[in-house]
């Protein structure tokens, strides 16, 4: 009984396919633990999944145009509101601090902010993150000493100090100025200068000794913070 070439070519391929299965598939799989069709069939899944994200995201556009029209329509009107007073604005995620008044920036400096860790001991919880909304100035300090919270000894491996302990001041880590916004966060100078760019704080904004200075000089008590 002679066979079609068409069966004929059906069975090489099938012969074909049992070979691979059992030469080299089924080796594989159990010296690595790798089901390649499997891993193939993953690969294929991601692909397609990342061509369609591509294909959303031009539908995307108009919306990111929207909302970054908005958000320089806000800026305005809240320049616009403080045309006659000086204002500060701080922006974390790129480090960066402005002294305004009204739409014109009178001071741009290079600072560093909360670097967005925690802290837990014994139920208690430190979140290191410098906080967005509207502050303002409550008062200014030339030469301010610091007053060291438990979480500066606990991140030093060292025993929490009684309330009134000496070894809660210290000099000089604060820098030369400071403008406190209340909460435990200020504006103050910084001995790592080198630092200044990157999110390195506990929460507060550290900003180098000239632009400090003229943070202290000009901006009075009551003036306003916007952090966003």
């Amino acid at each position: 009984m002679s066979l079609s070439p068409v069966k004929s070519i059906g069975i090489i391929v099938l012969s074909v396919m049992v070979m691979v299965w059992a030469e080299f598939y089924l080796p594989v799989r159990e010296s690595v633990g790798l089901d390649l069709f499997r891993l193939g069939f993953r690969m294929y899944q991601t692909r397609a999944s990342t061509m369609k994200m591509s294909l959303a995201m031009p539908k995307l556009v108009p919306e990111i145009e929207e909302l970054t029209g908005s958000v320089k329509q806000l800026a305005e009107q809240f320049a616009t509101a403080f045309t006659n007073e000086l204002y500060i604005v701080v922006v974390p995620n790129g480090n960066r601090l402005s002294l305004r008044r009204g739409q014109k920036v009178l001071l741009e400096a290079v600072i560093s902010t909360g670097k967005n860790d925690t802290l837990k001991y014994q139920g208690r919880k430190w979140v290191f993150q410098t906080p967005r909304g509207i502050m303002s100035v409550i008062r200014k300090k030339k030469d301010p000493i610091w007053i060291k919270p438990d979480w500066a000894f606990l991140e030093k491996g060292e025993p929490i100090p009684p309330q009134d302990s000496p070894l809660r001041r210290e000099k000089g880590i604060l820098g030369a100025f400071m403008l406190d916004l209340g909460g435990g966060v200020m504006i103050h100078g910084t001995p790592l200068e080198n630092l200044l760019g990157r999110s390195v704080t506990h929460g507060c904004i550290r900003v180098g000794y000239d632009d400090l200075k003229v943070l202290y000089d000009s901006v009075p008590v009551g003036a306003k913070v916007f952090i966003f």
